[in-house]
């Protein structure tokens, strides 16, 4: 029987295998730590320290955090010359890069903080301190000591208008329901009061305050017309009669036959004997409180003057101008054209001289009343539109005006029977 053989040679190399392995893990580690130990004696000794560079710009940050103290009231609206001056810097800045004066103006008008406003300005201007012109620029703007705090169209400087124009503000309400009902801007709705009122404005100051400060209250009849806009009689009757007459070029529609209620009288209001303010179209425009008739009555005679000239392929949407014009002037100089002119009655005020076309220009486009009346670019909506907006609020509208009437008759009845 033959011996079998055994190969002691493969376990020899495994284990040579193994050997090799286990003492090149142990030198790797040895070499990390030791690599470990030399970076831990470099680090205490600070060879690793690298010496940090001190910024260019230095000095300038340094400035600008120190630049603004406490003598410089943070709130722009406390601080008007400090205010103007950051426009004109902003100003100067979207000269040369407009995107950046954007966003600072943006900063700014978020809360009005004078103090970041600046720092932004002077950090923008650091970045351009090189530029020539536009240090010069900046300069020359820090150099003026006195500024023009009074606005382009002097009839806004007076303390009587801030007077009038917060009075004007409480009938916001008014106002915006009647432009929602008629689809006449707000804005445009009061140029036509506006106007009017500054036309009393003609005598001087104290004219001015004898008309205009009773706004606050109720207005009284004067002999130019009823109501805030001075609407005459013969006009009033007339806007009431063309919105039942289709064959009208003045017609605006059948919409608005329904914001109306020609029913509506107030004999309480009527403490003189003047015949004509028991009529109940006068009853409405001297109506106090709130002075919805008047402005009502003010929007139904601009959008008729809108459908005629609508009519002939022509808009007064963006018109102010014009349709103030034909306000002043009446339904007979209502001409549709393709350049009107604009004009009315001429007045003075201080020591300038308008016209009521003018005027309503004017304030239009001030930025006077802005936040309240806002320019929305839509001066007269569309009919189709208004009759889908308004449906439910006219339904709701018609039947309170049912409801009042039936009280109206009742206690018509009920004085009556009393006097019998």
């Amino acid at each position: 029987m033959e011996e079998q053989t055994i190969d002691k040679s493969k376990p020899k190399r495994w284990k040579k295998w193994f050997k090799y392995t286990y003492l090149t893990v142990v030198h790797l580690l040895a070499a990390f730590g030791a690599a470990l130990i030399c970076l831990r004696i470099l680090m205490i000794l600070k060879v690793t320290n690298v010496e940090g560079a001190v910024d260019v710009k230095n000095r300038y940050f340094a400035d600008i955090s120190d630049k603004y103290g406490e003598e410089l009231v943070k709130d722009g609206a406390s601080n008007p010359k400090e205010e103007i001056l950051v426009f004109q810097k902003i100003g100067v800045i979207a000269k040369y890069r407009p995107s950046n004066a954007k966003t600072i103006m943006e900063a700014y008008l978020a809360d009005r903080n004078l103090v970041t406003a600046n720092r932004m300005i002077d950090a923008f201007s650091l970045m351009l301190k090189d530029n020539g012109s536009f240090m010069q620029d900046m300069s020359a703007l820090g150099s003026q000591t006195a500024y023009n705090p009074e606005s382009v169209y002097e009839w806004s400087n007076y303390t009587v208008w801030k007077q009038f124009s917060k009075a004007l503000a409480k009938d916001k309400k008014a106002i915006d329901s009647v432009s929602r009902l008629t689809g006449v801007e707000s804005r445009i709705i009061i140029v036509c009061v506006i106007a009017e009122q500054l036309r009393m404005f003609n005598s001087g100051r104290e004219k001015f305050k004898e008309y205009v400060y009773p706004f606050a209250n109720l207005i009284l009849p004067t002999n130019r017309g009823y109501g805030v806009s001075g609407i005459l009689e013969h006009t009033a009757l007339r806007i009431e009669r063309t919105l039942t007459q289709p064959n009208n070029p003045f017609y605006p529609g059948d919409y608005f036959r329904n914001t109306i209620n020609l029913r509506d009288s107030f004999p309480e209001r009527v403490n003189d004997t003047i015949a004509a303010h028991r009529h109940k179209t006068i009853q409405r425009l001297i109506q106090g409180g709130d002075h919805f008739y008047s402005y009502l009555y003010t929007a139904l005679l601009l959008r008729q003057y809108q459908a005629q000239w609508e009519r002939e392929g022509f808009t007064l949407a963006n018109r102010p101008e014009v349709l103030g014009t034909l306000f002043n002037l009446g339904y007979e100089k209502s001409k549709p054209k393709k350049d009107p002119q604009v004009g009315g009655s001429n007045f003075t005020i201080g020591e300038k001289e308008y016209t009521f076309g003018g005027i309503c220009f004017e304030f239009y486009y001030s930025g006077e009343l802005q936040k309240e009346f806002p320019i929305t670019g839509r001066g007269f909506i569309p009919v189709a539109e208004l009759e889908q907006k308004n449906k439910a609020f006219l339904e709701e509208k018609k039947k309170k005006d049912e409801e009042e009437a039936k009280k109206a008759k009742a206690k018509k009845e009920g004085e009556l029977s009393k006097t019998n």
